[in-house]
């Protein structure tokens, strides 16, 4: 089964479409009539995998009831390891009895814990060149976790167990970053119910609730985390702390005179026109990209095994570049570098470098340049060592 891509996930949306006529604009909500259409994100058999391991810490987990949190001392125990540390878990039985008593159950950053979800989350994070949570939501019949309220930030839902019902709200919010209280008294524009299978989007600032009926259900929330454009001048401001002395100096304090104070405006509003005046605002894109391509979800599936074959290296194995995360690629002094998280590999300039950025399998002898066989294999080993490289399982023919 293919990993989810932001295509399939908008359908039958084109994302051209979705961005200039809904995103930050409008919710939407696509009716597939395909129970199974999102079971490529998650299944009901992930769910219960996660919640009935035994050893299960509470981190990320909550459960609610008609917008009230449940302390996790109801659901969870004291666990002594062999050793004699003791140490807080999950009771599965105490768990799943207060989801019969109507608490919904949440699972904050499900991503870093089920495979399923980690795959999509950074597939589309690839796309899409931001940050994505996956977060759970499995609430019982006739029940309500969260009363009426709004995100500050975009939601992409898909509904794993329907039907649910949806009611959205005008409350005034304009995609606000942070939450505060309703800007007037909420207004109801729409209700639906969502059935499995289903997607909705939710820009931030649009005030909602759900709640089930007769049947339970489960939906999982890709929360998105993307740069807005009061980070560029975040950005900015650490420019001028790093580049001018004066952004580094005390503003006017309780002994400033009249005289002083205006001097520092007037200083001040002279080196920021000279700051913005000669800092490009594609520097600030550029460097929040670069930000992304270090703070990135690597994908490190394969590596182990990898690693475990490399005292079998030879010029004869077959390698392939590890997809599924960005690189930087950058020339400086003549030295080749390959950038990607926090890993950074340099690449002797003497080396034809297509062989090693294509996604297509080679052999180790297969690099181009002025090395030898030996330089080849420690290379390839280098590589390997940091990811951007895998070991093909079907090297020899």
């Amino acid at each position: 089964m293919e990993i989810i891509n932001f295509s399939y996930l908008i359908a039958p949306l084109s994302r051209e479409d979705f961005f200039q006529n809904y995103w930050e604009k409008k919710f939407v909500h696509h009716i597939h009539n395909n129970p199974g259409y999102f079971n490529n994100v998650l299944t009901i058999s992930d769910i219960d995998s996660f919640i009935s391991q035994q050893n299960l810490i509470p981190d990320g987990i909550r459960l609610m009831n008609k917008g009230s949190n449940i302390p996790s001392a109801e659901w969870t125990k004291s666990d002594t390891l062999l050793d004699g540390t003791i140490k807080l878990v999950i009771d599965p039985e105490k768990l799943l009895r207060l989801f019969n008593r109507g608490a919904t159950i949440i699972i904050n950053s499900a991503e870093k814990s089920i495979f399923r979800l980690s795959e999509a989350c950074r597939t589309l994070e690839q796309e899409l060149k931001f940050r994505i949570q996956a977060n759970i939501y499995i609430t019982p019949p006739n029940s309500q976790g969260f009363a009426l309220h709004y995100d500050p930030h975009d939601i992409f839902l898909m509904q794993i167990k329907g039907p649910k019902t949806w009611l959205i709200y005008d409350t005034g919010e304009d995609i606000p970053i942070k939450y505060r209280s309703f800007s007037k008294a909420p207004r109801l524009i729409s209700q639906f119910d969502i059935n499995t299978g289903d997607f909705l989007y939710i820009p931030r600032g649009t005030s909602h609730e759900a709640m089930s009926s007769e049947a339970s259900t489960i939906h999982v929330n890709f929360s998105l985390k993307p740069v807005y454009g009061y980070h560029l001048i975040e950005e900015l401001a650490r420019i001028a702390s790093e580049k001018e002395k004066f952004f580094r100096l005390t503003i006017p304090h309780g002994f400033s005179t009249i005289t002083e104070r205006n001097a520092y405006l007037a200083t001040f509003k002279q080196k920021l026109n000279e700051l913005i005046e000669h800092i490009e605002p594609e520097q600030l894109l550029e460097k929040k990209s670069n930000d992304f391509v270090k703070d990135q979800t690597l994908n490190f599936r394969g590596k182990l095994i990898s690693l475990l074959q490399l005292e079998s290296l030879d010029l004869e194995t077959v390698v392939s570049r590890q997809a599924g995360f960005e690189c930087i690629f950058k020339t400086v002094k003549g030295e080749f570098t390959i950038q990607f998280g926090r890993q950074k590999v340099i690449i002797p300039p003497f080396i034809e470098k297509d062989t090693l950025l294509q996604f297509e399998p080679f052999r180790v002898k297969q690099i181009k340049g002025l090395i030898t066989d030996a330089g080849k294999l420690q290379l390839v080993h280098k590589l390997i060592e940091a990811g951007f490289l895998n070991i093909d399982d079907t090297q020899h023919d």
